[in-house]
């Protein structure tokens, strides 16, 4: 059913979990299967995640935030050190993309990985130390946490999850951990849109499917920006340990009913 009501409510469910960690990928496979859904197709899923990839730029642009830096000799985060932390979940991503998609996108991996990363999270926010901000970033610790963003290929891990889980193991705070977060989706998210754009079927574009099209945009984009404004305001508050809660349960859901 590729109807306006489905493209609006994944786009809703791809601006909230893009950026949480609790697991876009997972969200967008079970939530079509349990409504019995057809696939959205691949030019949805590129203008959700542009959406998403606007709401990051618009965010620092209005914000004109610190942690990232041009000046790659100062020790925030310069092109190259996002480049460093890029290099491992593209290089997985370009030679391991067809057989992640062939063979791991069942409702058991997800429902395995999504308790495994939440149970891994919640030791590691338990024994974190706290020591380090964004500002102390080196090589080796982004280098570090793009390793651990690879895994993120693997549907239910969330890359945001994952990577935030090497930040606190690294020691740093939970602000640089979002911030780090951030930074690395705009490369992975750019490559992977420009991956579906390739992909996209021309001849099937209509003006129906631009106005829906349009309308995925606007949408991830809002609620994408709110949850990243957001996010960040409170997450000294609140901490990780309710969104690996909702891990569990989720992961646990899907694995007794769905397999």
């Amino acid at each position: 059913m590729n109807d306006l009501i489905q493209i609006i409510f994944l786009s809703i469910i791809q601006g909230i979990t893009e950026f949480l960690p609790i697991s876009s990928s997972a969200h967008l496979i079970f939530i079509p299967k349990l409504f019995k859904w057809e696939y959205q197709g691949i030019l949805f899923d590129v203008s959700m995640h542009f959406g998403s990839l606007l709401a990051i730029i618009y965010y620092y642009i209005k914000y004109n935030s610190e942690f990232i830096n041009l000046d790659s000799t100062k020790n925030y985060i310069g092109f190259k050190k996002i480049i460093i932390g890029s290099i491992p979940v593209l290089f997985f991503g370009f030679f391991f993309h067809d057989y992640i998609a062939n063979n791991l996108r069942s409702i058991e991996i997800i429902g395995i990985s999504t308790i495994f990363v939440a149970i891994l999270l919640i030791i590691v926010e338990f024994f974190k130390e706290d020591s380090k901000n964004i500002n102390n970033i080196s090589n080796l610790d982004i280098f570090i946490i793009g390793l651990l963003q690879a895994t993120s290929l693997i549907p239910g891990t969330s890359r945001s999850a994952v990577i935030i889980l090497g930040a606190l193991m690294l020691g740093y705070n939970k602000k640089s951990a979002i911030i780090i977060t951030l930074i690395l989706s705009v490369p992975v998210i750019l490559i992977a849109m420009l991956y579906e754009i390739y992909s996209i079927n021309y001849f099937s574009i209509n003006s129906n499917l631009i106005f829906k099209t349009f309308i995925s945009i606007i949408i991830s984009f809002l609620v994408s920006y709110i949850v990243i404004k957001y996010f960040i305001s409170y997450i000294n508050k609140i901490g990780f340990y309710p969104f690996m809660i909702y891990r569990l349960i989720l992961g646990t859901i899907l694995l007794y009913f769905f397999i």
